[in-house]
């Protein structure tokens, strides 16, 4: 069969090679008759609409150009404001916890009151239970927060009680805040909330909030909170938007203070960015776009560089130059069209013959695939001519196969007579023994196992298999007594598995005679089916005979008469070819032998 195979592959090769040569010769000609289609799609995808549609395609892209970064750089900034004003809308949380946690009231209360340098202890008692609660709330609300500060404004005046974010609280000594910027702002209006850039005691990356803190009571202010907040996660959303390389992001106070920007020169001209929509330095021109928080005043500012919009627009002048290849590409692009028209009526044809070349002899070429009439006609015929080449093969599969069927009844034939002759010899016995009631059990044992034996079928399940053995092994304990016992083992849902008849009883009876009779000893037989998977999954049933007692089960005296090993092995391989038969153990060794059918690949032929 091998053989026939190899045959088969090495013809549909040199035919399919054939095949191959013809299509090729036909192409040639096809690509030859199209020259002219091509030089006058040329012409008209070209010439014509090239004077057309350059100029226009220029000027409207300019325009819509303007338009685009316009509308992209309002949305910036108000993004960018929204992301901010959300941010202080959290901080302003952390600034009025004194209103309700008592920790932190206590402490701003008490720094206020007293000198810390007279109450060491009591300010310690209340310092830590402060530091927990600002250290949770910066945690939680929001990740921004860098620190929080609070300056008293009775004792202790002088000093700056800041806690940075996962540090050690620290004080800073001879921090004067009448001095700040921001002082006369507050004490004009307690209400107030300001921003300012933070100062030394913080991280220059930074934005300051500052506001009030009362007595509730007595609507006295007792110091000013002071609230750092991170500016990461402005530079995060910078990063992540369309801003131009010379281009540049402010954020400038409700005052007109510089709070935080993308490039540090630009600071210098924070008054004409405020109030002029285009700014000339000395090394270019910026077209100023805005938009200010309604709800904290902040403004934040879009520096579109005019180097960045000429880059622009110097591409888009490069695009339409590209424009007049891409007119040229287009010619190209007709060519390819109806090359690849060509090519996917071929390749199927192509594939085709490589798999059937590779053993796939079912492949047929799908015709719908081939839109030229030319190349469909190729398929078809190539169609007819792999289902002849099949109806050979399957002519020639179908002879070995009927001789590979006899082959099997032959050897399968070969056990009856030796297992008769064994029977015969045990009823001699029980009747010399006028064992008249073993000898009746015997009999009907008997009759069950002609009964199974003569039925025309070359193959059984493994439920019928056990109850033979069992009739068996029967017959042979009535002959040795206690010296020989067995036992049965049956997987659920095995109980219909198919094997070939008479598979395991020969298993058996060369235990008997090998290990049994020569020995004086006990000999205990079990007999297992049961499912078995591999790493891969794949399913696989297991008939195992193990003999355990009695002299060692040598393989090589298993293959003297006709029931030998040998047997078992040709009949297994004409069953299934992938089925595998294994023989272990030796002295002091149970001996085991194992009949290992793939459930998957089990043959599905009736002999």
């Amino acid at each position: 069969m091998e053989k026939y195979a190899e045959k088969r592959y090495i013809d549909t090769d040199k035919g399919g090679k054939k095949m191959t040569k013809r299509i090729r010769g036909r192409m040639a000609k096809v690509f030859s008759s199209m020259k002219a289609v091509f030089l006058s799609t040329f012409v008209f995808a070209f010439i014509v609409p090239s004077l057309v549609m350059v100029s226009l395609l220029y000027i409207s892209f300019l325009h819509q150009t303007q338009i685009f970064h316009a509308r992209q750089y309002h949305n910036t900034l108000q993004l960018l404001s929204s992301q901010l004003s959300g941010n202080i809308n959290m901080d302003k949380e952390v600034s009025m916890a004194y209103f309700y946690d008592d920790k932190v009231k206590s402490f701003y209360t008490f720094v206020n009151n007293y000198d810390i340098e007279q109450e060491e202890t009591r300010y310690n008692q209340c310092l830590q239970p402060y530091n927990q609660a600002i250290t949770i709330y910066m945690t939680l609300l929001d990740k921004n927060i860098e620190g929080i500060g609070f300056v008293p404004v009775s004792h202790n005046s002088n000093r700056y009680f800041y806690i940075p974010k996962y540090q050690e609280p620290q004080v800073f000594e001879n921090y004067h805040c009448n001095e700040k910027n921001w002082y006369p702002k507050l004490a004009e209006n307690s209400n107030n909330i300001i921003f300012v850039k933070t100062d030394s005691t913080g991280n220059e990356d930074s934005i300051s909030m500052i506001r009030a803190a009362k007595n509730v009571d007595k609507g006295q202010s007792i110091g000013y909170i002071v609230v750092n907040i991170s500016t990461s996660f402005l530079e995060d959303m910078i990063n992540e938007l369309s801003v131009g390389k010379g281009s540049s992001i402010m954020l400038l106070s409700p005052d007109q203070q510089v709070l935080y920007t993308t490039d540090a020169k630009m600071t210098a001209y924070s008054d004409l960015i405020m109030n002029k929509d285009s700014v000339h330095t000395a090394t270019d021109r910026f077209d100023v776009f805005r938009y200010t928080d309604q709800t904290y005043g902040f403004t934040f500012c879009y520096m579109a560089s005019a180097k960045d919009m000429l880059m622009a627009n110097l591409s888009s002048f490069w695009i339409v130059c590209v424009f007049y290849l891409i007119m040229v590409a287009a010619a190209y692009v007709a060519y390819k069209r109806m090359s690849r028209r060509i090519t996917k009526s071929v390749n199927p044809i192509i594939d085709v013959m490589n798999q059937y070349n590779a053993g796939d002899s079912s492949i047929l070429c799908d015709t719908s695939l081939c839109t030229v009439s030319e190349i469909a006609t190729i398929s078809e015929n190539l169609n007819l001519m792999i289902r002849k080449i099949n109806d050979h093969i399957d002519n020639e599969y179908k002879l070995q196969l009927s001789q590979k069927a006899a082959e099997y009844q032959a050897l399968q034939a070969e056990i009856d007579p030796h297992f008769l002759y064994n029977t015969l010899n045990l009823f001699i016995t029980l009747n010399r023994l006028d064992e008249k009631k073993k000898l009746e059990n015997a009999i009907i044992s008997l009759s069950h196992l002609f009964q199974y034996t003569c039925r025309h079928t070359g193959s059984t399940t493994i439920q019928q298999e056990f109850d033979f053995v069992k009739d068996y092994l029967y017959l042979q304990q009535i002959r040795y007594d206690d010296r020989l016992k067995f036992e049965f083992y049956l997987e659920p849902d095995m109980e219909d598995f198919e094997i070939p008849k008479l598979l395991i009883q020969p298993l058996v009876e060369n235990v008997i005679v090998h290990a049994l009779e020569p020995s004086d000893h006990p000999v205990n037989i079990q007999i297992t089916a049961m499912m078995a998977s591999s790493r891969y999954q794949y399913q696989f049933a297991v008939v195992s005979v193990v003999n355990t007692g009695g002299m060692p089960y040598r393989p090589g005296n298993a293959d003297s008469g006709r029931t030998g090993i040998k047997n078992i092995r040709d009949r297994l391989a004409i069953f299934n070819p992938n089925a595998i038969f294994s023989i272990r153990g030796g002295d002091g060794k149970p001996t085991k032998c194992s009949i290992i059918i793939p459930v998957e690949l089990k043959t599905e032929t009736v002999l």
